[in-house]
């Protein structure tokens, strides 16, 4: 996994201006990374909600000590390289920027080893990078974030106290544990587990991440028109909620916000819950990488789609039925 810099072209074309707001929005970041490097092992540690301490570790690929400080450059990845590479893009990151935002209002660690018998490290601190040192091989990378906005008072001073800033994180956690069920992942906030799950099948996943009583009250969905193809869960009418929080959309693994689209899952339920309530579901949406454009908003939640109304349709009458 060799990083290179992106062509000025390309850099003007992203979507960039990745913004980081809180200790969730860095686990975000560093759990695509983990996900891209292959990883089926992830652990994240917490202090103090992420105020103090955020530490993502993994069994993905690695980096090679050269590597290292290309990884904190910005416009710096392995995972584009040409202008066509941003109408396919099949990894969770693409811009090059998460490492660079994060070390520029953060002190920050990166332990890591690609399997060649040998580890490096690469400590950044003040915003200085310092020099790669020998390290452990890990079988993986380690990323440890201290002194989260130790720099930016202004935004440090807009976090929220570290019990609803952990709460966050753990949303962030269950959309990644949703979208990958095979990949195994830890939380751990000040020395207490929070989320534990070993790789499990998506319905098991459900049951792991939520209450038991979910698996009961699921029912599968599998949709297949042409090239696309939906599958997930919905929830009948036991798990219909009086606040949204538990309607998950995903885009090629990849967790979205589509207003359009989440209505036509609630369409399905529209005699039967009053306005206001709704209903739960996991559904991920498979649709050919080059009919969706997912270079749209910093945060990538945000997808535009080739032909929106077909996706509509399509999953509106698959739940229906």
């Amino acid at each position: 996994m060799t990083i290179y810099p992106l062509s000025k072209d390309l850099r003007n074309k992203i979507s960039a201006g990745e913004v980081v707001e809180r200790p969730a929005s860095v686990v975000k970041e560093l759990l695509e990374n983990s996900i891209d490097a292959g990883s089926t092992e992830i652990e994240i540690v917490l202090e103090k909600g992420g105020h103090q301490t955020i530490q993502v570790r993994d069994n993905g690929c690695g980096m090679a000590a050269d590597d290292l400080p290309a990884s904190v450059k910005r416009y710096h990845t392995s995972k584009i390289s040409e202008l066509d590479d941003l109408f396919a893009i099949n990894t969770l990151g693409f811009r090059g920027e998460a490492l660079a935002s994060i070390s520029s209002v953060a002190d920050l660690s990166i332990i890591s080893s690609n399997g060649n018998g040998k580890g490096a490290e690469l400590p950044i601190k003040s915003g200085k990078l310092g020099k790669v040192q020998p390290a452990p091989e890990i079988g993986g990378t380690e990323i440890t974030i201290r002194n989260l906005f130790y720099n930016t008072p202004a935004r440090k001073k807009f976090l929220k106290s570290p019990r609803t800033e952990l709460r966050k994180v753990i949303d962030v956690v269950r959309r990644f544990g949703l979208s990958y069920p095979e990949v195994s992942f830890s939380l751990i906030s000040d020395d207490k587990k929070i989320i534990s799950v070993l790789s499990e099948s998506l319905e098991e996943r459900i049951n792991s991440l939520f209450d038991k009583t979910y698996r009961k009250n699921l029912l599968s969905i599998t949709i297949t028109k042409g090239d696309y193809t939906f599958t997930g869960f919905v929830g009948n009418l036991n798990l219909v909620r009086r606040r949204p929080g538990e309607q998950y959309l995903f885009l090629n693994r990849r967790f979205i916000k589509d207003r359009l689209l989440n209505s036509a899952v609630y369409s399905a339920y529209r005699s039967l819950v009053k306005r206001g309530e709704f209903p739960f579901f996991v559904i991920n949406l498979a649709i050919p990488a080059d009919q969706v454009d997912v270079n749209v908003h910093p945060m990538k939640i945000e997808a535009r789609f080739k032909d929106e109304w077909r996706v509509y349709h399509v999953l509106r009458s698959g739940v229906n039925d």
